[in-house]
This record gives structure tokens, C-alpha cells and sequence, in this order.
């Protein structure tokens, strides 16, 4: 139960948030037309984007255990709060909004809506190349469990809080600038260190009851994340934030998805991403920029 829990989490952390970026120039004549290079660029205290992420969902399947989400991320918002001599500190915060629904494979389901709800932590990223070095996030919140050991009717709200650690042992940035229209190139493999705590009053009680529930959860591993290629072109998209020049990041010819950054953003605008390995896993996460404060 653990380790699936663990990788499930881990596929949500690398895939579910999205990676910011920096300053490249607040004159739209300058990268309107995508004559230059746009490159790594510079944040100053304060500059935030928001993000609503309208669709994550995720169904994992591993040792006949079977774990799906069918999630919104609503308020997302990604906020430079300091720095450390090399990198950036980032305050991340959100709602989330949804259901989910756990199978042991040995007849244990634990189903539930998440009700209120709150995302928040850190991220460090690599001042210069904008590599994600580790992440805390805490989420915590109410949720109803709706199925569960108790086998009665009545859904029953528990407080939960799960505690996430991650670090990259070989911190690899999600966008190899300089960007222009045409680049191709490839996305490095690395490797991920984690450990995650579950809590709640709700499991303490029950594991006094059911030998095979643990009071808590604790678990740390490490696992490869694979090389990925890309290609970069420019559109014209239109978000919540508005219509921006953006370029088009796609990647493994379009099997993976697509994210879109836009330089006058300083951030990505736009994910379209979908992965899925039959009966293993799929995590599906349609998002966009809904307002920022970039100067």
C-alpha cells in the first residue's frame, strides 16, 4: 500500500505542477515576431502567476492495487518569496477539489471526496538554468470518506494531512533555453528522491481495530525519471490571463503533450499534458494561466 501510494504521489508532484520561469523583457515588440532567442531569464521578490488547473485526473495500478484522482487545482499560485545564494525560493498555494478512490488488491477500498482542502509549501529552483532542485508541499484538509473498513452507510469526514519531500539528485531543468521557433532537443534523465507522511486522527482510531491499517504512513524511495525529446514552435494562445506570443513545447512527437510558456508571462500559460502505460498508470492535466503579477 505504501509504495504505491509513494509513486502515485511522486507522478502528481513532477507532473501536476507546473515549473516557473523568469524575466526576458516587458516590451511585447521584442519577442512578438520570435527574431531573438529568448534565454534564462531573471525573477525579482513578488512576481506570482496563478493558475486554475481545470482537469488532473490519474489512475495507477500496481501489484493489483489500483489508486485513481479525478481532481481540479483551483487559486493555484506559484509566488517568488526569497532567495537562497543560488536559487529561488517559490511560496506555492492552492484548493483542491474532487474525488479519489484506493483498492488494496486484498478487498481494503477506501473511497472519498475531498472537501476543504488546501495546498502549500516550497519549491527551489536553479538560478541559472531554472533546474527544479527539491519541493515541500503540505496538503491539508477535510476529507469524506464515502467507503471505507467501517462497512457502514453513513460517509464520515476525517482530517488528513500528507507531507511531501522531494529532491532531484541531478536537478534538470523542464525547459532548455535559449528558446526559438524550430528548436529540438532532448530532456536528460534524472533521478528522484522522496519521502511522504500521511497523518490523520481517523487512521490512528482504525489501526487500533484493523491490524492491516497502519496509524501512519511513512515512506521514502528513489526512482529514475526518463529521458524525454522535445521540439519548440510559436502560436498565438489565449487564456484566462489573456492572448500571449508563445512557444509550444511538445513532447516525445506529441505522445506526451504540450506545455506553452510565454516570455512577456515570464511563466507557462498553457498544459496539455497526457501519459499513460496500460495497466500501469495514466495521469491526464489540462490547465492554464488564469492572472499574474510579473513586472
Amino acid at each position: 500500500m505504501k509504495k504505491q501510494i509513494f509513486a502515485f504521489l511522486c507522478t502528481m508532484i513532477i507532473i501536476g505542477l507546473p515549473i516557473v520561469t523568469g524575466k526576458i523583457s516587458n516590451n511585447f515588440e521584442d519577442i512578438k515576431n520570435f527574431t531573438v532567442d529568448d534565454y534564462t531569464p531573471v525573477w525579482e521578490l513578488g512576481d506570482s502567476w496563478t493558475y486554475d488547473i481545470n482537469r488532473f485526473q490519474a489512475n495507477f495500478f500496481a501489484s493489483n492495487a489500483h489508486i485513481s484522482l479525478d481532481s481540479t487545482l483551483d487559486d493555484f499560485t506559484i509566488e517568488v518569496i526569497g532567495y537562497t545564494e543560488s536559487s529561488y525560493i517559490l511560496g506555492l498555494s492552492g484548493k483542491i477539489k474532487g474525488y479519489f478512490e484506493y483498492e488494496s488488491g486484498e478487498g481494503m477500498v477506501l473511497k472519498g471526496n475531498f472537501l476543504f482542502t488546501k495546498v502549500s509549501g516550497n519549491m527551489y529552483i536553479r538560478q541559472n538554468d531554472l533546474a527544479n532542485e527539491k519541493i515541500y508541499i503540505v496538503i491539508n484538509g477535510i476529507v469524506l470518506l464515502t467507503k471505507h473498513p467501517l462497512q457502514i452507510s453513513i460517509p464520515i469526514p476525517i482530517p488528513l494531512t500528507i507531507t511531501i519531500n522531494v529532491d532531484q539528485d541531478i536537478p534538470r531543468p523542464i525547459i532548455d533555453f535559449p528558446l526559438y521557433n524550430g528548436k529540438q532537443g532532448l530532456l536528460n534523465e534524472t533521478i528522484i528522491s522522496a519521502d511522504i507522511r500521511f497523518e490523520s486522527v481517523f487512521l490512528r482510531i482504525l489501526s487500533l481495530f484493523f491490524s492491516d491499517i497502519p496509524s501512519d504512513i511513512f515512506y521514502k524511495e528513489s526512482f529514475d525519471i526518463p529521458m524525454f525529446n522535445y521540439s519548440a514552435s510559436t502560436e498565438n494562445i489565449s487564456v484566462g490571463a489573456g492572448t500571449f506570443a508563445a512557444y509550444k513545447i511538445q513532447f516525445a512527437q506529441g505522445l506526451v503533450g504540450s506545455i506553452y510558456y510565454a516570455a512577456l508571462v515570464g511563466n507557462f500559460i498553457k498544459s496539455e499534458i497526457v501519459i499513460e502505460i496500460p495497466d500501469q498508470f495514466m495521469v491526464l492535466l489540462i490547465g492554464e494561466l488564469k492572472s499574474y503579477n510579473y513586472q
